[in-house]
């Protein structure tokens, strides 16, 4: 195996770390918490859209 694999292997993991880190300080930035609060509501919101099988739900 070339020897050159060694750095270009460890050069390519710590681009890669940078990246997720970079990334989850993005996610988690104040600037978010608004958006992620009214993801998290999502679930619990009624909707009143028809069915559109257009019968009734077992």
């Amino acid at each position: 195996m070339n020897p050159i694999w060694g750095p270009i292997a460890g050069g390519f993991i710590i681009a890669m770390m940078v990246t997720f880190i970079a990334i989850w300080l993005w996610a988690w930035s104040p600037g978010h918490a608004r958006t992620f609060e009214a993801l998290s509501r999502l679930p619990m919101e009624e909707r009143d859209a028809p069915d559109d099988a257009g019968g009734e739900r077992p």
